[in-house]
């Protein structure tokens, strides 16, 4: 009980896990709500799975016939695309290979159980559903060793996990779509930052190598996610540490490893194209396109439709922490803020800016570590009066989100129709779902 005391931030873990399990028990698994667990792009996500372990096909006819009937006809979506003569799925694969033990495990225990082992039914979509609740945990559980990493007290890491969960749209990912690849992409870059962080320090052989296994499943998972590699320089303890730290790693003989571990797991994806279609390389998102010359960064920050600090607003605090890095960090600050522009300018040139049907900008939540370091940054000012407005704003914050997040699942807040009278008349105002 004394430990548990003593480091708040490891009790918040356990929180979050009876937390995330008693809202996924109500909301998942009663009744018929577990089929809607796979929804949308989920599907096409883990469909990689049932397709190699259970039906050997990586045509996935088993769509219309077998996962149609097992799923929640709303959240329905095509995965199939026609490519060189042949059927692909249209998302990579990183996410199945993420959400793989918790497959097998479903499968096993439904063939033991004499359950109906389609690759469908209950227990499958459950796993789905614990899978992206574990992937959470291990996100917080990697950032939270992360800011140990960077001296934070412990009441500003537990202030810092609270909000990262439950004043973002995390807990909504990690929950209600838990399928999509965005919780899993949030635990790989926590890991890969903290690892990575670790190596700046102690420039380990083995933290590298878990550095590179971890980029692997991120760029494997979500390949524009692969931007996170650029963000490094951040983690060292100066600019000229960073330059130093990569001289020597590119003039060791030991790059080769890291290397060799990254691409066998990004050619995992090629070899699977492959086999499908006989080629290694190809487009699977035709007529999908980044539209450089016309981002929509305003939009993908601040509209009403679906604009980042507007659904998600505590995002918007944690740059404020940013500003109280130190002198001796002010290359780093802007060498950080060119790369979190880039970032944003990147994604908000997707030809569809607004990603869909989502809460806020759901291809942030991967990225939350990074803005968890600036909200901890803040928190841990000395100024009395900078703790008290920050921890309020934290708490009110929080609230918003979560008010919000249960006015999208109710659709007063619509997936991507909103507009600023449909927002300003709703605001705060579940009570008129």
């Amino acid at each position: 009980m004394r430990n548990w005391i003593r480091k708040p931030s490891a009790f918040i873990l356990l929180l979050s896990a009876c937390v995330l399990l008693l809202v996924s028990s109500n909301l998942n698994w009663p009744k018929d709500y577990w089929k809607g667990i796979l929804r949308s792009d989920a599907r096409g996500y883990y469909a990689w799975l049932p397709a190699v372990f259970i039906y050997q096909d990586l045509s996935f006819e088993f769509q219309n016939t077998v996962e149609n009937p097992q799923t929640d006809p709303r959240h329905q979506a095509v995965y199939r695309i026609p490519k060189e003569n042949s059927i692909t799925n249209k998302y990579f694969c990183g996410t199945a290979l993420a959400e793989l033990p918790f497959f097998l495990t479903a499968h096993i225990l439904t063939l033991l159980s004499s359950g109906n082992a389609d690759g469908y039914s209950f227990l499958y979509q459950l796993f789905i559903n614990l899978a992206g609740i574990f992937y959470a945990l291990c996100g917080l559980y990697f950032l939270r060793r992360l800011l140990l990493q960077f001296k934070f007290s412990e009441s500003t890491i537990t202030w810092s996990l609270i909000a990262t969960l439950f004043a973002t749209n995390l807990f909504y990912y990690s929950i209600i779509e838990p399928g999509m690849s965005h919780v899993f992409s949030f635990a790989f870059i926590s890991a890969f930052l903290f690892y990575t962080h670790a190596w700046f320090r102690n420039p380990q052989t083995r933290l590298l190598l878990l550095a590179s296994v971890c980029l692997g499943m991120i760029i494997l998972i979500r390949p524009v996610n692969g931007f996170i590699l650029l963000a490094t320089p951040l983690l060292a303890s100066s600019w000229d540490d960073f330059l130093t730290r990569i001289r020597l790693l590119l003039n060791s003989p030991k790059i080769v490893f890291p290397i060799l571990i990254t691409s066998s797991i990004i050619a995992i994806q090629p070899i699977l194209w492959k086999i499908q279609t006989g080629n290694f390389f190809l487009d699977s998102y035709p007529g999908e396109d980044f539209h450089f010359l016309q981002p929509h960064l305003i939009d993908f920050l601040f509209s009403y439709k679906k604009g980042a600090f507007l659904y998600t607003p505590i995002l918007a605090l944690c740059l404020v922490g940013y500003l109280f890095l130190p002198k001796e960090k002010r290359p780093q600050l802007i060498y950080g803020s060119a790369w979190g522009l880039a970032l944003v300018y990147i994604l908000s040139s997707w030809w569809n800016w607004w990603y869909g049907g989502s809460f806020s900008s759901r291809v942030l939540v991967e990225y939350l570590p990074v803005f968890a370091i600036g909200l901890a940054i803040l928190l841990h000012q000395k100024r009395s009066w900078i703790k008290i407005v920050s921890r309020t704003l934290v708490v009110v914050l929080l609230l918003v989100c979560q008010v919000q997040i249960y006015q999208y699942r109710y659709y007063q807040i619509h997936w991507e129709e909103m507009t600023v009278q449909r927002y300003w008349d709703v605001f705060l105002r579940p009570d008129l779902k």
